[in-house]
């Protein structure tokens, strides 16, 4: 699980109305919001089963992104799958490779709708927007498998952070949905000005330089 909580460093948040506690771990005003997303999403808590463990999950995953945590080791489109690691590597490595670019898909795909952070336009030559996102969700949820796959009956110490991908994997379109509505209603990233704020802004503007 990410473990953005570690650092010393670790991104806080205050509220804007009087607090007396001070400023929290961000990680908690983010589960807060992911809570209420998925309330009111199409995929609320526990619908396909206990699934409270992804929830703390997403949060800690959500905390490092905007935290600026970025793996080395996210690849490009398809690459993930196309340029897999050494079959002579340890499993858990090879495992770590899928899952962390598992989870950066999931992450761009929910609040940004595009599959990965490298590449700088949101539609390929040859290739139009919607085909690119069934081949950024298809990598994505490939990648929770084979990570569940190297390790399922191996004895890991951690077992439950394999169930947790299990579900990711299961539940991938459903779980970027949810992310998206997080997004949107919770924390106002992609919202569109209305006509008449654009025009007040504009008005706001010249009456300022004048």
């Amino acid at each position: 699980m990410p473990n953005a909580l570690q650092q010393k460093a670790s991104p806080q948040y205050r509220s804007l109305f009087p607090d007396w506690s001070g400023p929290r771990p961000l990680r908690f005003f983010l589960l807060e919001q992911l809570l209420e997303a998925r309330r009111q999403s199409s995929f609320p808590t526990n619908l396909a089963g206990p699934d409270e463990d992804v929830n703390i999950y997403l949060a800690d995953l959500l905390t490092a992104f905007l935290g600026g945590q970025h793996s080395p080791h996210i690849h490009f489109g398809a690459f993930p799958l196309l340029a897999p690691p050494a079959k002579n590597l340890p499993r858990r490595s090879q495992a770590e490779f899928y899952r962390i670019n598992a989870d950066h898909r999931l992450i761009m795909l929910g609040l940004f709708n595009r599959g990965d952070h490298l590449r700088k336009r949101m539609d390929l030559f040859g290739m139009d927007h919607r085909e690119i996102q069934r081949r950024d969700f298809g990598v994505g949820k490939h990648c929770y498998e084979l990570a569940v796959n190297l390790l399922e009956n191996r004895n890991v110490v951690n077992s439950g952070m394999i169930d947790v991908w299990r579900k990711l994997s299961e539940n991938f379109e459903l779980y970027i949905q949810v992310l998206s509505t997080m997004a949107v209603s919770r924390l106002g990233m992609g919202a569109k000005l209305s006509q008449t704020d654009l025009y007040r802004l504009i008005s706001l503007h010249g009456h300022h330089r004048t």
